[in-house]
């Protein structure tokens, strides 16, 4: 008997987590009627069909069908699967390639039906963000306030039915006394910090004070479509745009007005010049790709846990970090940059002093497991996030494959972002290895210090050298793979950075730091392309 596979997906919060067992429920009677015997079940929670990003289900199937170990797969419809015509259509390609089924409530499905299903579950999701963003424009034009409630306001009450009224807003005399009060102590020369810790001593938590200064609601004034959002197909992440002059909605709500125009007029001019007197003339650009750091995703706060992230930059472009909570004035006072460079040549040191020492290494892994018990939620978090980046790759990977072997042009682009993703790919893939080994380390050899010690001597030479980017990447892989996190704790102006890396034991233990990375003709024959020379325009 011929074995499936059952595919379930829902794509809300909203929604209930049992339609996923109804959709299991049904698939099953789907196999019993075609003799088919269930060997797994893939599942996405709370996932939108709109992309293959973080759909961790989908991206498992896909993978499971590349060893050939079921001939079928199963799924309520087809816009389970997916909603997006591309994805659609590359997903029925490659299972295709494995020799394997995808059967629906209408039965096996075809080129015709990959074709027109997935124009119109592409449609469906085209037609419902029109009709969203439809509705929310009517919203506007009423003098309503379709979005999060603005510090200062708040919802009106419960209809006769008792549910809350979308939309609405009037204002709340307790924190919009809270606004005037910001607004005036502003406008009168105190600094934002100042204000902020003023209202923390108080115990009153504000949002971003800067977002509050010029936000047009507190003068009655509604403005709707000021940005919108798109998907970025290669990598799957939403950016936000600014729209058109044309298509903003302004609608005057006088009854919301908490800031006298004076007053709002003083604040306005107080930031233009405030700004101007700081050297601010727009958003600065930083001079080194975020991507090309070998410490961005690893540092984080002393005082408060939180992420580090870059806040300014230095005179020759170079970036600083700050705490993200911190810099949005939330949580947490540790409000001082730290020089990106210093960091990582301050860290890179410790790693040559601490890390090729046998003595040092023994007592960091004693430490480690007296503290086991406590690392174990941490791990969790580490490893859905690893496994997150890892999926998108994965997703990244698919694609250029496919533009390779679709495409007439000149591949010699595709082919070297190609290689970065696969460098990408190989170093998420031995990180989750890594972080699903921590649960194991047991003992430790002698041999596996020395072989640690050499590779962590050989990852220092290299990120202290002149090589180019290209080179380097295989060592800052490694590099990221060994460290968790790195604390960096507060000092005082002027004073030497203070960091604690913390690093895997896993890594320790002898794990490979080097993984073999998968040849371009490998990567290619796994989705059936045959690709022998590879030079500019040269295809088979």
């Amino acid at each position: 008997m011929k074995t499936a596979v059952i595919y379930a997906r829902y794509s809300s919060d909203l929604q209930k987590d049992r339609s996923i067992d109804d959709q299991i429920a049904f698939c099953k009677e789907i196999a019993l009627r075609n003799g088919l015997t269930v060997a797994d079940i893939f599942t996405d929670r709370a996932k939108s069909g709109a992309s293959m990003f973080e759909r961790d289900g989908l991206l498992a199937l896909m993978n499971a069908a590349k060893k050939r170990t079921f001939q079928a797969v199963i799924s309520e419809s087809l816009s389970r699967l997916s909603r997006d015509q591309e994805d659609t259509a590359a997903i029925y390609k490659r299972l295709k390639f494995n020799d394997i089924t995808i059967i629906d409530s209408g039965g096996i499905v075809s080129d015709v039906h990959i074709g027109v299903g997935g124009i119109v579950n592409s449609m469906f999701l085209k037609n419902l963000a029109v009709s969203v963003k439809r509705s929310m424009n009517a919203r506007a034009r009423e003098g309503l306030v379709p979005g999060r409630i603005a510090f200062g306001l708040r919802a009106t009450g419960a209809d006769s039915c008792g549910r809350r009224k979308k939309c609405e807003r009037e204002i709340d005399p307790a924190s919009a006394a809270i606004v005037l009060r910001i607004f005036e102590e502003y406008a009168n020369g105190k600094s934002l910090c100042d204000i902020d810790d003023a209202l923390k001593r108080e115990h009153i938590i504000a949002p971003n004070l800067g977002e509050m200064l010029r936000n047009p609601i507190y003068i009655g004034k509604i403005i709707h479509n000021v940005t919108g959002s798109i998907k970025n197909p290669d990598t799957g992440r939403r950016l936000f745009r600014r729209a058109a002059a044309e298509d903003r909605i302004v609608v005057e709500a006088p009854e919301l007005r908490i800031i006298p125009q004076p007053l709002w007029d003083r604040v306005q001019h107080l930031r233009t010049a405030r700004s101007k007197a700081q050297g601010w003339h727009g958003p600065r650009q930083h001079k080194y790709v975020n991507k090309d750091q070998l410490l961005l995703g690893l540092l984080t706060c002393g005082q408060c846990g939180g992420a580090m992230s870059i806040c300014q930059s230095n005179p020759d472009g170079s970036p600083r970090m700050v705490c993200s909570f911190a810099n949005r004035r939330e949580n947490c006072d540790h409000r001082k940059s730290y020089c990106l460079k210093t960091l990582q040549s301050t860290i890179l040191d410790g790693v040559k002093d601490k890390l090729t020492d046998r003595k040092a290494l023994l007592e960091l892994t004693r430490a480690y497991h007296e503290r086991w018990a406590e690392r174990q939620k941490f791990i969790r978090t580490d490893h859905e996030k690893a496994k997150t980046q890892l999926n998108r790759v994965v997703v990244q990977i698919d694609r250029i494959v496919a533009a390779i072997s679709e495409s007439d042009d000149p591949v010699k682009v595709l082919m070297e972002k190609l290689k970065a993703l696969e460098t990408e790919r190989v170093s998420l893939s031995e990180k989750v290895r890594l972080i699903e080994a921590e649960g194991n380390v047991i003992t430790l050899h002698p041999a596996a210090i020395d072989k640690f010690a050499d590779a962590m001597e050989e990852i220092h030479t290299a990120l202290t050298g002149d090589l180019d980017i290209q080179q380097l990447a295989p060592f800052r892989a490694a590099f990221r793979n060994v460290f968790e996190r790195i604390v960096v704790h507060p000092t005082t102006k002027r004073k030497i950075y203070e960091v604690t890396p913390y690093a895997r034991l896993s890594a320790i233990m002898g794990l490979e730091l080097f993984p073999k990375m998968r040849s371009t003709t490998e990567m290619l024959a796994e989705q059936g392309v045959a690709y022998n020379k590879i030079s500019e325009g040269s295809r088979t």
